[in-house]
This record gives C-alpha cells, structure tokens and sequence, in this order.
C-alpha cells in the first residue's frame, strides 16, 4: 500500500514540473534557515550536561527587590557565606561549592607571563562538577592554601617544555602557587569557563596580609562570589528558597536609602539558555535571543507552507477530475487525505537534501558572524542533530499537507467529473473561500516579508548611525595600549621618543563601551547620595580626547595635589543640585568619606555606549588604576604604526603579550553586534522573499493559465498590452496595496518598542518606508508582467481553439 502511495506521488510531482519545482525550491531554502536555527538552539540546551548532579544543583542569584521582572537584570552572585549556613543547618541540601572571581591578573611561569580570567574555588568543586583531572587527587587539589589546578592548555602555555604538575607559579604580588592539578580538556559546553582554579581557603591568608579586600566574606558582598547548592530533590528548591531569604533577612543590613535584595535558586540547566545576568563567568545567547531566531526560522517556515498551500489549492482544478475517479473506484476520504499527505512529506524529503547544500554554507556564515566567535559558539552538526532533522522534516511535511489535503478531499465525485468543481462542496461559500482564503494567504506572506524588510532597513540604519555618530570626544588617530601595570611613566618615556606621537596620556577605562568605576556621592550633607561613575586618568586626557571645558580648568600638569581634585559632567551639575557650571568650581563633592575638589567641567559626551542616557561623571587621577596608555598619533600611515607600536611594547616587555590597537576600531567592534544581526535577518529576509517572490509567481501562473481564453479573446477583440498588464494585476495589486497599509504601521510600531529603549538612536522615518515598497513592488510587477507576457504572446488560435 505505501508503495502505491509513494508511486503515485512520485508520478504527481513529476507530472506537474512548475508546482514540484517551486515548492521544493521555497521549501528548500526556509528549512535550510531552520536547520541552521535548530542547530543552534541545540546547541545551547547541551550545555552543562556532564555534571554528576545536573538535575538538582542550583546557583544562588540576587536580585533588587522590585525588578525581578521577566527582563530586569540579576546577578549571577551571591555572599559567601550561604553555602556554610545552608549545608551545616539543612539536611535537604546535600553538597556545595563556593567560586570568588578575584584570581584575575597576571600568572608567571619561568617561562611565560600571561594574564588570567579565573577562579577561586573551594575543595568541593570536583565533587560538584563533572570536570576531570589528567593529572593530581581531585579530593585535595584545591585542599591546601596557595594551591592552584590549571587547564591543559594554559599548563601547555606556561611550561611548554615540560610537566606543569608540582611546579610553582606566582600571581600577581600574592605569592607562589603550587600547582596541584591538571584538568582535562572538556569537549562539552559549559557556562563553567575557566583557565585556572585558585584555593579558596587563601583568601583569608590574602585578606590578612591586606593583598585583597576583607570584606570578601562579608554578607554584603554580593558582587564577587558564586554559590551552588546540591539538593537532595528538585521539590526542595521552593523550600531552600524561602529560608535563603530568612537568612539573608536575619544577616545582612541594608541602609534604609537602599532597596532590599531578593535571593533566587537558578537551576544548571536555567543559565544556558537563561536570562541576561550581571556578573556572569562566561556568556552564551539569551533565552530570548533564541526565541528571536526561532521566530524568524518560524516566518519563513509559515511563508513556505503557505506556497504549498497556495499551489495545491490553484492546482485543484487539474486534480478534481483525478480526485473523482479515485472515488468511484472506492477510495475513502481517508485515502486521498494519506495521498496528499505522502505526496507532502515526500516534497518535504526532497526538499531536506537540496537545503542540506544550503545548510553546510550557512553554517560557514554562522560562524563567521563576529558575535559568535566573541561568544565562543561554533555550529558543529552530528549524526544526532541530522535525526532531528528529518523529524522536523516530516512534521513539516504534515503539517504543509493537511489544508490541501482536508480541501481537495470533501470533493465530490459526481460533481468532479462533470467539471464542475464548485459543486463539489457541501456548501458553495467552501468553494468561496477556498479561493479568497488564497489570496488571504498571499496577503499574508507579503505582511510576513515587508515586517523583515522594515527590521533589517532599521537594524542597519540604526548600526550606521551608532557607529558614526558623534561620541563628543575625539577616537580618531589615538593608539591605545595595555600597561600591563607597569609603571606609567617608563610607558610614557618609552612612547614619547617614537615619531609621530604627539602626546601620550592614561586612562582607567575605554569610552563608550559601559565599564567605569562609581562611588555614592553628595555635595551637601543633607543630600542623598547619588552614585558618580568616574574614569582614573592623567592631566593629558583631557586634550587628547578633545573635550571640551565649560567652566573651570584641566587637572595641573604638575602637582602632588592632583589626586585631590575631580572634573565632572554638564549631567552632574544638575543632578547634584549645582546652578550653574561656575557655581561647582571650587566646591567640594563628598565621594564615600573622600572630599574632592572641583576644578573644571567638561561638556557631556557619550562616556557610556549611545544606547544609555548620559549620567552623572566625573574624572579622577588615580595612577595604580591606570589600565590604558593613550597615544595621539600623527601619521600618514595608520596600517603600519599598529604594527610599529606592537614592536616597540616587545622592545619594552618581551615577556608580555602585546594587547592594543586603534579607539575607533575599538568603537567600531562594540556596535558591531548590530551588524551582525542586520546581517543574519538579511540572509532570513533574502530567503523569506525568494519564497513569496517564488510563491506569487506560481500563483499568478495559475490564475492567468485559468484565464487563458479570456487573454485570447480581449487580443482578437484588440486589447494591448498595457491594458492586458492592468486588467489582469489589478487583483494582484489591490493585495499589494492592503498588505503594505496593514504591514508597514504593524511594523514600525514593533520595531519601534526596541528602537525606543536606546538613548541615542536614528528615526524611523519615510527612508524605511520608500525602499520597503518599492522592494515590494518591484518584485510583484516583475512577475505580473513577465507572465502577462508570456501568456499573451500565446497564439489566440490555439487558446480558443476549443471554442
């Protein structure tokens, strides 16, 4: 019986070339999106599948009470102290492990100085997570004081001649580490990333010796260290949950000016994919950016199964009579509906190897998209991914199907092979609608197509304007280079001798990108202290980065009082009460308990990325804080001095890697997110319009095939072939023109729910309406004409002939 089925199937599809060739060639290009898609959705619901406990262990993650929102950001963290309380008072919660984000810095080796993104752990991490040793005792490793394991890589890195195991390192100016262990490479994603794993049982020595802060172990300290808890069953969490928050209650004091905190159990399997959190050791795509692919890939997938559909009803007019003799020779309803059923998923199949070609290139693209290689993602299929493609590929097959299916088959036999299809239907108003529910489906498709045109015409818009904007400080021709926490000026004595830098100065930070330091500040006492983020730099920034000064002065080129004094923004003038920019000079802002003087006021400029509003900011001199070394350059030959400045640092340092590059640049890279997903929707939207364009050609095909003898008629009558063009698009055009009033509002205004949320940003206006039309015309006329065309050149003779 299959094989009869798929017999006749083949022979159908063979039989109608043009309805075969355009559904599998839509069909191809949507499920070769969604493959992709799929892949990379996949991808992210592997990660931290090796832990021995991965049902049951939890993060502890804290929240400001008031924003716990489905958006609102929480931190990955929590105080320290929770997993000591929780594991020696409550049974239910059977293990756990503390990590501290303070093992950052510079490792050295004799061989190697490196810098480090890593972790301090506590001796219950092996028996947490599934991470392996090649080499040391996973029970001690982290046991001892001053104990360190390493990754094989940096191992291989910092002792590339021998065996790291038992050899020492030291970190930073916090003394020697023994290295204890080695762990073994991991082929599975995890949010765990890692180069090192430090001790925690050093940190008291450390706080003792004044090498790190002691409020490390405070309650307070909600910003540095991690918590996961190991529960007995995933029925504790609500439980565990309500008593961290009495615990947190009895512990921890919060002045009243500040809102309270809330305290939730994030499940492994909840941080990937997961929310958006502050703090987080490594980062992955957001549950909601999935969600995003995954709508697109379902847009597509919705455009071409509306194709199939489409073409299968226009068609049914070749197949009622077909239809009707498969009933008189006793076929069921239920027959017919597995015919076209198979004919379906076996167009899906075909389909599934033409967009496997399609596939593997996208993949290529994929990976080369600056966010996922920032991200860390790489789309590697496997067998198991390719069985759920074929899984999806016969969902998809079904679910194409079913409408022709349910339609073609309620025809009446009788009436079928009299001709008359409209009798066919119970009810002549299903005969109706199966034509206007067509054009309705249509209708649909190009609503489908104009809302991703207008996103990607207003991602790229709003990318060009984020990346050329002007930022209110000078980032053209300014080199800058990592210190290394060297001393600044053997740096700045070092780089002043080279030619064409005209100026060097120092900084804390990168403008633009979101990372400052801040303080609660206040200017009276009766103020409520507002936080004042502020950069660490030196009297030359100022110049370098061209700001441009209000009121007051630049920073003393010379003093020992330097440190004393504060530069601020227009936007902390206002907020911190001050009339005027004359009447801060001179005054005293209270940051914490450290008075500093107000010297000069700079105009705002955008010291944070354009997306948020300008805030209070200031600019401080604090040496030990400088990261930055800023090189105002000169030349005529900007490609080439990178390259000479990464010379002079090997001259300066050989033993550090050399980390720096052009500010601009540097902007450039951090908008350059937008791009990335302006570049994505494009190939979706390339493909959504290949499968309307290829969709509406297939139905104006069929519609004017059924007007044949009316094209033949109005040319021996003397129609022309402008007239023959507007008499049989009008139909065609009026879809157009409702598509894009209902469309083009519809989406303007979603877009402009994201477009409003950042700060700085380009208007929607009538350049995103204008091509998002004419795109959509040029593509409707192109086929209208072109089978207008085709079919009046037909001989009248031989359309009428059987007249």
């Amino acid at each position: 019986m299959i094989k009869n089925y798929l017999t006749i199937a083949i022979r159908n599809l063979w039989k109608h070339k043009l309805f075969t060739g355009l559904n599998i060639f839509g069909l191809s290009l949507s499920m070769s999106i969604c493959l992709v898609l799929i892949l990379l959705v996949y991808d992210h619901f592997q990660y931290d599948k090796f832990h021995p406990h991965g049902d049951t262990t939890y993060r502890i993650t804290t929240y400001t009470e008031g924003q716990e929102g489905m958006f609102d950001e929480g931190y990955a963290t929590s105080s320290l102290l929770f997993k000591k309380h929780l594991i020696d008072d409550y049974s239910f919660v059977k293990t756990g492990t503390n990590l501290n984000s303070d093992f950052r810095g510079e490792i050295r080796s004799p061989h190697k100085i490196l810098n480090t993104q890593s972790l301090y752990a506590d001796h219950d991490f092996f028996e947490v997570f599934g991470f392996k040793l090649d080499e040391g005792d996973p029970n001690k490793a982290l046991s001892d004081p001053f104990s360190v394991v390493l990754s094989r890589e940096l191992a291989d890195k910092l002792f590339p001649d021998e065996s790291a195991f038992g050899q020492t390192i030291e970190f930073e100016d916090h003394g020697s580490y023994k290295i204890t262990g080695i762990v073994s490479p991991v082929n599975e994603h995890t949010h765990l990333e890692f180069e090192a794993l430090a001790s925690m049982s050093t940190l008291p020595i450390l706080a003792e010796k004044d090498l790190i802060s002691d409020r490390y172990d405070e309650w307070e300290n909600v910003w540095d260290n991690y918590n996961y808890l190991v529960l007995n069953t995933t029925s504790d969490r609500a439980k565990t949950e309500q008593i961290i928050n009495e615990i947190a209650q009895a512990n921890l004091e919060i002045p009243e000016d500040r809102p309270n905190r809330v305290f939730r159990l994030q499940a492994l399997n909840e941080i990937v994919p997961g929310r958006i959190m502050s703090n987080e050791i490594s980062f992955a795509l957001p549950w909601f950016i999935l969600a995003f692919f995954g709508l697109l890939g379902l847009i597509v997938l919705i455009t071409a199964s509306i194709n199939y559909t489409n073409l299968s009803i226009a068609k049914s007019l070749s197949r009622a009579k077909e239809i009707g003799i498969r009933k008189v020779n006793g076929a069921s309803r239920k027959q017919i509906i597995f015919q076209f059923l198979t004919e379906s998923i076996l167009t899906a199949l075909i389909s599934l190897v033409i967009s496997v070609f399609i596939y593997r290139y996208l993949i290529n693209v994929f990976n080369e998209i600056w966010i996922f290689n920032q991200v860390g993602i790489t789309l590697q299929d496997s067998i198991g991914t390719y069985g759920y493609f074929i899984l999806f590929t016969i969902i998809l097959g079904l679910f194409t199907g079913i409408g022709p299916a349910l339609f073609l088959s309620r025809i009446k036999a009788v009436n079928s092979l009299k001709g008359s299809l409209s009798k066919s239907f119970t009810k002549r108003k299903s005969f109706v609608s199966l034509f206007t529910g067509k054009r309705t489906l249509i209708s649909i498709q190009f609503c489908l197509s104009i809302l991703m045109l207008v996103t990607i015409l207003i991602l790229h818009k709003q990318a060009n304007f984020l990346v050329n904007a002007s930022y209110g400080f000078n980032e053209s021709e300014v080199f800058y280079v990592n210190t290394h926490d060297h001393d600044p000026e053997l740096i700045k004595s070092h780089y002043s001798k080279l030619a064409g830098v005209e100026q060097v100065s120092f900084t804390s930070h990168h403008p633009a990108v979101g990372r400052s330091h801040g303080n609660r500040a206040k200017w009276k006492e009766d103020q409520e202290p507002i936080t004042l983020y502020h950069f660490s730099v030196d009297p030359n920034y100022v110049d370098i980065m061209e700001l441009e000064l209000v009121a007051g002065n630049n920073f003393p080129k010379a003093s020992d009082q330097n440190e004393k004094f504060l530069i601020i923004n227009e936007t902390a003038i206002k907020t911190y009460g001050f009339e005027s920019a004359s009447q801060a000079i001179g005054e005293t802002l209270l940051l914490d308990t450290l008075g500093l003087t107000i010297t000069g006021v700079v105009k705002d400029y955008h010291w944070e990325p354009l997306m948020k509003s300008i805030r209070p900011m200031g600019l401080r001199i604090q040496p030990e804080r400088y990261e930055y070394a800023y090189l105002k350059v000169k030349s005529d030959d900007m490609v080439n001095e990178a390259k000479r400045f990464e010379n002079a640092w090997i001259a300066f340092d050989p033993t550090r890697e050399f980390e720096g590059g052009f500010l601009d640049e540097q902007l450039d890279e951090f908008y350059q997110f937008y791009y990335d997903f302006g570049d994505i929707l494009t190939y979706i939207a390339l493909i959504a319009l290949s499968i309307t364009g290829l969709g509406f050609l297939g139905m104006v095909s069929f519609e004017l095939k059924t007007k044949i003898k009316e094209i033949g008629i109005r040319k021996v009558l003397g129609a022309s072939f402008k007239s023959l063009t507007f008499s049989m698009a009008r139909g065609f055009i009026v879809i157009i023109i409702m598509s894009s009033i209902i469309a083009i509002p519809f989406a303007l205004w979603v877009n402009s729910l994201w477009v409003n949320e950042i700060a700085f940003h380009a208007p929607i206006d009538a350049t995103i309406i204008i091509p998002t039309v004419a795109i959509i015309l040029s593509i409707a006329a192109a086929t209208i004409i072109s089978q207008v065309w085709v079919n009046a050149n037909k001989n009248p003779t031989e359309t009428l002939r059987a007249e």
